[in-house]
């Protein structure tokens, strides 16, 4: 919980207290309306006090992974708040005077009564607060779930304005490479295949291993180095017990892409880019940072959606670290 349900404690205490009055009232016992207000304070303050304490512990108790420990934890919770009912009870009697004793705390008793009272007040208002947690939880995943399609819908969107029929595209591609005998033109044509057959089959997958983003990453560049030749070096060192961790689809070319658009290339003075793994767990892309005056116009998912897919998927934010050398993209890679 991110912050006190102040509205709906005060609304479950004050019913807890009328409640508990009502009772009196049932069994025809003859209270002094001053000792009424006084019974009514008292057990609405003690049952607002354990409503504090317990959201407040709860958010402690969020921490704990340990599925034992937690209710552990929960148990020390309801027991410990609930014991805090002798304070109250001193605190009230030293204010009130004798007259706040309640009858059915007299006697021998007393003690364990007062203190079963505390800790059925104090595991009531847990179990609303752990109750109203749980919804809260569902309702927040809920709305990730819900941002994801959301966003995946709008890159599902974008894809279907851009592509051409699969099958169309394809015997084209295969028609094209059949006009030729130039091997360049060949292997050109079949990277480009791959690069689209890529696109297709991850369009609308969540997540890819590192592995497979970089097979797909090495035919984009082919097509990237055929048209821009030695305007752009591009240098990748990845460490091979990482290449089972998983990336959302196409990020590596979401981030070569926007280093192309974005800065100058040219053969007096070549875009570096450099892709490479750090531990733990970190994949890094970098360039040096020569801004264009302008650029082109991109429909692509953009580096926010990129951002905002990652904390959907593995709940983890991208590092953008940027001087006026150079714009580096720190990735998590998650084994999951």
């Amino acid at each position: 919980m991110k912050k006190q349900n102040w509205a709906f404690g005060i609304v479950i205490c004050l019913g807890l207290s009328l409640l508990g009055q009502s009772f009196r009232m049932l069994r025809n016992e003859e209270l002094a309306f001053s000792f009424v207000i006084q019974n009514l304070l008292y057990n609405f303050s003690f049952g607002l006090g354990c409503w504090y304490l317990h959201q407040t512990l709860l958010r402690q108790q969020q921490k704990i992974r340990s599925q034992y420990l937690s209710y552990l934890f929960s148990t020390i919770s309801i027991i410990g708040i609930g014991a805090t009912v002798f304070l109250y009870d001193y605190l009230f009697i030293v204010f009130f005077g004798e007259g706040m004793k309640l009858p059915e705390i007299f006697g021998d008793n007393k003690t364990i009564n007062l203190f079963v009272r505390g800790v059925l007040v104090s595991g009531f208002t847990f179990f609303i607060l752990y109750y109203l947690l749980l919804l809260y939880e569902k309702q927040q995943h809920s709305l990730e779930i819900e941002k994801l399609k959301q966003i995946q819908l709008v890159a599902d969107i974008s894809s279907l304005k851009e592509q051409l029929s699969p099958h169309f595209l394809f015997n084209t591609l295969n028609t094209l490479s059949s006009l030729t005998q130039e091997k360049s033109v060949k292997d050109f044509v079949s990277e480009l295949a791959n690069v689209y057959r890529y696109m297709l089959a991850y369009n609308k997958q969540n997540k890819a291993t590192l592995e497979q983003e970089l097979s797909f990453m090495e035919s984009y560049l082919y097509i990237l180095k055929t048209r821009l030749g030695d305007a752009i070096n591009i240098e990748v060192k990845v460490d091979s017990d990482l290449i089972k961790h998983r990336i959302p689809p196409m990020t590596l070319q979401l981030l070569i892409e926007n280093a192309v658009k974005h800065n100058i290339a040219s053969l007096n003075s070549p875009l570096q880019i450099k892709v490479w793994t750090k531990s733990p767990d970190q994949l890094i892309v970098s360039n040096n940072f020569r801004p264009r005056n302008s650029t082109q116009y991109s429909s692509g998912i953009g580096l926010s959606n990129l951002m905002q897919r990652y904390q959907l998927l593995f709940g983890k934010d991208i590092l953008i670290e940027k001087t006026s050398e150079i714009f580096i993209v720190k990735l998590p890679l998650c084994n999951i």
